[in-house]
């Protein structure tokens, strides 16, 4: 994601994403600034993602991912988005929660 892409859009809402660590860096943390009305994350469905999950052996281990992978969205809405003196959180908690999701199904694997 560019740096700044996205700076002050308050229209936006929701973004799909790929589950990609490094898609959001130190660099580009900017990136959702001042984006207030941000609180859904989609991931693309190219990735297999929801493949993998259904290919897990252990329904707990399934429910465990669909619960991370909603997360995302109460967490957004309790994150702010940041002003012109402060950074904000939203690039920030969906860099970790990218992480927390790749880091879960590489352990059910």
């Amino acid at each position: 994601i560019e740096f700044m892409a996205f700076l002050r859009c308050t229209s936006l809402e929701r973004i799909t994403i790929p589950l990609k660590d490094g898609l959001i860096t130190d660099d580009n943390v900017y990136v959702f600034r001042g984006c207030e009305n941000l609180k859904h994350v989609d991931l693309v469905e190219g990735g297999g993602v929801h493949e993998t999950i259904a290919a897990l052996l252990l329904d707990e281990w399934k429910n465990d991912m669909n619960e991370e992978i909603n997360s995302i969205n109460e967490i957004l809405s309790n994150t702010p988005a940041g002003n012109d003196f402060d950074v904000g959180g939203k690039a920030r908690a969906i860099r970790r929660w990218i992480r927390s999701v790749l880091h879960k199904i590489i352990q059910y694997k």
